[in-house]
């Protein structure tokens, strides 16, 4: 068994892809609507690991309901470096920088809350 990809459900399409382009760098690999009221975009990070982004219209309330339970995690080169880039986008870190045995890391939210993890291990 290998990972496929992650789905994560979202509130606006359009903000969701630009912060998983602008801010995290993933890559478009293709966007599609499946049937009315549902749009899809694939992003992809340069390891080839997979984001499927859903906008489905007809779910949107249970969507905004809902409190999300997923949190993504990403591997950076430099945290600092990485803090001041997110400052620059108005990015607010809601978690850290914290200290571990294996580096340090932040977290970062998306804008539908889906929180996400930017680590840097010790070198």
């Amino acid at each position: 068994m290998r990972f496929k990809f992650a789905t994560i459900e979202v509130k606006d399409l359009e903000k969701s892809f630009k912060f998983y382009t602008d801010v995290l760098d993933l890559s478009l690999v293709r966007r599609f609507s499946p049937r009315e009221g549902v749009e899809i975009i694939f992003l992809e990070d340069r390891n080839g690991n997979q984001l499927e982004l859903i906008e489905d219209q007809n779910v949107r309330d249970y969507i905004e309901e809902r409190a999300s339970k997923v949190q993504l995690s990403y591997e950076v080169d430099s945290l600092q470096k990485t803090m001041r880039f997110l400052a620059s986008q108005s990015v607010e870190i809601v978690g850290g920088p914290v200290d571990i045995q294996t580096g340090r890391f932040i977290i970062i939210e998306d804008p539908d809350g889906v929180r996400i993890g930017l680590f840097e291990e010790n070198k």
